[in-house]
């Protein structure tokens, strides 16, 4: 079994609990992204919490059935005095040094947690991704359409992308720049062709369900 989830959140009730766990999520989901494969048994998620204030809770391990979770030491002064391209990095050092806390106790291998954390750096900590790993063709074979997410720290984005049948891109059009709390939304959209001009794209997973109409002509 793969991992489901990799939740890096500020301490319960702390003080900047909200705008950290906002920000923090696009750097663990970029993560996980690259562990996909990862066979970490019976486990679905990890929590890796953080604090400046943990007293004698600080390293303890969460040792649920399908949850692991470790206490970490986070200097929120630093990490908000710094450049987003900062806070990044910052996020992605917690993140890996509690999977591998977690790996180390639990036996997996951390091969795939060095290779993520390289990944990340590779990709210059910039979460986008094409929604379904894939374009669409149009019935008449003459387009192809694509989702791309762009998830940051501040804000998510999400462009719809007309390409050729070669998949060269011909415009990219903003369909939503919203908060990163929705980011998990855009895992559930799905879209199809209803002609050779319009595209339905829908949003299934938000509590108001979602219906975008796109003609490719205008």
């Amino acid at each position: 079994m793969s991992l489901s989830q990799i939740d890096l959140r500020a301490k319960f009730r702390h003080e900047y609990a909200s705008i950290f766990n906002l920000q923090s999520w696009c750097i663990s989901e970029l993560y996980w992204s690259f562990l996909i494969k990862y066979d970490v048994g019976k486990v679905k998620k990890c929590f890796i919490q953080v604090s400046d204030d943990w007293g004698g809770e600080l390293n303890k391990y969460t040792d649920w059935n399908d949850c692991k979770g470790i206490n970490m030491e986070f200097s929120f002064e630093a990490y908000f005095s710094i450049s987003d391209p900062g806070k990044k990095e910052m996020l992605l050092e917690i993140v890996h040094r509690g999977m591998m806390i977690i790996a180390n106790k639990e036996g997996w291998d951390s091969d795939p947690l060095l290779d993520a954390f390289n990944s990340c750096k590779k990709a210059d900590l910039n979460y986008e991704f094409l929604v379904q790993d894939k374009f669409k063709s149009s019935p008449n074979k003459k387009h192809k359409f694509g989702l791309l997410c762009e998830w940051g720290l501040k804000e998510l984005k999400v462009f719809w992308i007309l390409a050729d049948k070669k998949e060269k891109e011909i415009k990219r059009i903003l369909l939503i720049n919203e908060s990163p709390i929705n980011g998990e939304s855009v895992y559930y959209f799905n879209y199809k062709w209803k002609d050779n001009d319009i595209v339905l794209v829908t949003d299934d997973y938000s509590s108001i369900k979602r219906l975008w109409e796109i003609d490719i002509s205008m």
